[in-house]
């Protein structure tokens, strides 16, 4: 079965809202000297009380005062349509002015419509070169994504070695999506060092955050006793927490523990998954899965 590719968005997370209130989106060069996130802040702060035109004046106002980020946030808003009709045609335009500027975020998110051919045109190599540039610069999006560009050989020659090397950058900076790939990694050896212990605390981060596949594979570590003794009930928490995300394989793993479980054992599984809470992920990256 093919292997399904993930790439990550880049920058915060913007999500659709139900709410479409029609704002006047202006579209200025930048003026002066970049204020770092002072304005950006502000257009989050906007989104999340669904004060789209507010939004829309603070990024215009980090844009105007030299931030590329306001620029890549205006493009995310036209392209997602909030506060009115989604327009990817002129958020790519946004996106380019944001990657000329300098903003990381851009050229990641421009890499990977180029990757996708969405809004552009399909070209492997321009997407590789912008995510890796992205990466090269200290963004953990751009780094993820510059390892599945090298880890599927696309637009840049296959480099399995590289491409894990730049999932572990991504995963030294939090990135959910990279410490699952690095994990896997770091369990099959072929590429990396075996090393499963580093393997386990890594899909232990991914999973306390709320991750459905670091849940998923834990679970299956567990289950298996791959990095020690198995331990049925954690695993059934485990995968029954990434059921509940979502996860299309967990309910039925899960269904295969409960054929050994007590029902004691699976009575204590679901009382961990009832009281347990992920930690708090606001400084993550999100990663968009297409």
């Amino acid at each position: 079965m093919a292997r399904p590719l993930v790439f990550s968005m880049g920058g915060h997370s913007l999500n659709a809202a139900p709410l479409a209130i029609c704002a006047l989106l202006v579209f200025a060069l930048p003026l002066s000297a970049r204020e770092e996130g002072v304005h950006v802040a502000e257009g989050f702060a906007s989104l999340n009380a669904q004060d789209f035109e507010g939004a829309v004046a603070a990024f215009q106002g980090a844009f105007d005062e030299g931030d590329a980020d306001g620029a890549f946030y205006l493009g995310r808003m036209l392209e997602l349509g909030l506060g009115g009709g989604a327009n990817l045609t002129a958020a790519v335009g946004l996106y380019r002015a944001a990657s000329d500027l300098g903003s990381t975020a851009a050229m990641n998110r421009l890499g990977v419509l180029h990757i996708l051919g969405h809004g552009v045109l399909q070209d492997y190599a321009e997407g590789a070169r912008l995510v890796c540039a992205s990466a090269e610069k200290g963004d953990a999006n751009g780094a993820f994504n510059c390892g599945t560009v090298l880890r599927e050989g696309l637009g840049l020659g296959k480099d399995e070695v590289r491409a894990y090397e730049w999932f572990g950058k991504a995963a030294e900076q939090g990135h959910v999506a990279a410490m699952n790939a690095h994990a896997a990694g770091l369990i099959e050896g072929k590429y990396l060092p075996k090393d499963i212990p580093a393997a386990m605390a890594l899909l232990e981060r991914s999973a306390a955050r709320g991750d459905a596949a670091g849940l998923f594979a834990l679970g299956q570590m567990q289950a298996t006793g791959l990095a020690g003794d198995p331990d049925l009930i954690e695993a059934h928490k485990n995968f029954n927490l990434a059921a509940a995300l979502g996860h299309r394989q967990a309910a039925g793993e899960r269904a295969k523990l409960e054929a050994g479980m007590s029902a004691e054992d699976i009575a204590l599984a679901q009382e961990r998954a009832r009281g347990w809470r992920p930690i708090d992920s606001s400084n993550e990256t999100i990663s968009e899965e297409k």
